[in-house]
């Protein structure tokens, strides 16, 4: 319990902390004195803030980071984001015409599949198709679209309020959008990698099938739940679902572990027991001198 009260000391919450502040200097520097060329940098720290600092504590609790190479990683967050976002928006505009009515319910059977569609694209390569690679790969995606999609709401309300009240919006999202965009993902890939590595090649399944149902339909109660008219104790359901959408996730990779580099030396543990307590197999020959004491 104690360890967990100290999360000030992780790397994860030193990220998002460095990273939200930098944001923060940038918005109140261009209030103060005009300079609104730094605009599209404040929001990206804003943006990326939460979702950096969720990629840093799974990659210490998974290793994760080294299962693929880092130039691929790269390519999923820039160009497989901005293609989950191109698919995303572009059936979010056709299919859902009024955002506040129940037509964004749809929003997870839209934008799923969309975060998808360039991690299906390289699976079916056959390269990657390991567990660890596919979860890094669908959160690298996951992480790109979120980004981008924050920005955007971003750069909307300045439009509307002001660049504060856009740090601001920055901000929620940043605490939420890990629990959302990343974990769905992610979850869905964790389940379909570790059949693909099973079999070899990309299949479709019950249990995958199951593991997306489950991800769009959490993706469009957490949607629905922040746009709908609804009464403000179901609005409370709000954290219950990005807990459950964590929880999923934390569950799938649980057997993903830093992988030990080749060639390195496993420290030796050296087990001594006290005189006369040494198991029966372990008992010196007789006449030997006594061992000496550790």
């Amino acid at each position: 319990m104690r360890q967990h009260l100290r999360f000030h000391r992780h790397r994860w919450f030193k990220v998002w902390l460095a990273m939200t502040a930098l944001s923060a200097a940038l918005i109140i520097m261009m209030e103060a004195v005009g300079n609104h060329a730094v605009r599209p940098a404040a929001f990206f720290y804003g943006a990326a803030a939460g979702p950096m600092a969720l990629l840093v504590a799974i990659h210490d609790r998974t290793g994760i980071g080294t299962s693929v190479p880092g130039v691929t990683l790269v390519g999923m967050f820039l160009f497989g984001g901005g293609v989950a976002l191109l698919l995303g928006g572009y059936f979010d505009s056709l299919l859902i015409p009024d955002g506040a009515s129940l037509d964004i319910l749809r929003v997870g059977w839209i934008e799923e599949p969309a975060k998808l569609v360039p991690i299906l694209a390289l699976a079916l390569t056959g390269r990657h198709l390991t567990k660890a690679a596919g979860v890094a790969l669908g959160l690298s995606c996951a992480t790109g679209f979120a980004v981008m999609e924050s920005m955007s709401y971003a750069w909307k309300n300045v439009e509307k309020d002001s660049a504060v009240g856009a740090g601001m919006v920055l901000f929620t999202r940043g605490l939420t959008t890990p629990f959302g965009h990343l974990v769905w993902t992610g979850m869905v890939c964790a389940v379909a990698f570790e059949v693909w590595h099973l079999v070899g090649r990309v299949v479709v399944t019950v249990t995958i099938a199951c593991a997306f149902t489950v991800a769009a339909t959490l993706h469009s109660i957490n949607d629905g739940l922040l746009v709908l008219d609804v009464p403000p104790a179901v609005r409370l359901l709000f954290p219950v679902v990005a807990a459950v959408s964590y929880w999923l996730f934390h569950r799938a990779t649980g057997d993903l572990v830093p992988r030990v580099p080749a060639g390195a030396s496993v420290p030796a543990v050296r087990i001594t027991a006290p005189p006369g307590l040494q198991p029966p197999g372990l008992q010196p020959p007789a006449g030997a001198p006594p061992a000496r004491p550790a």
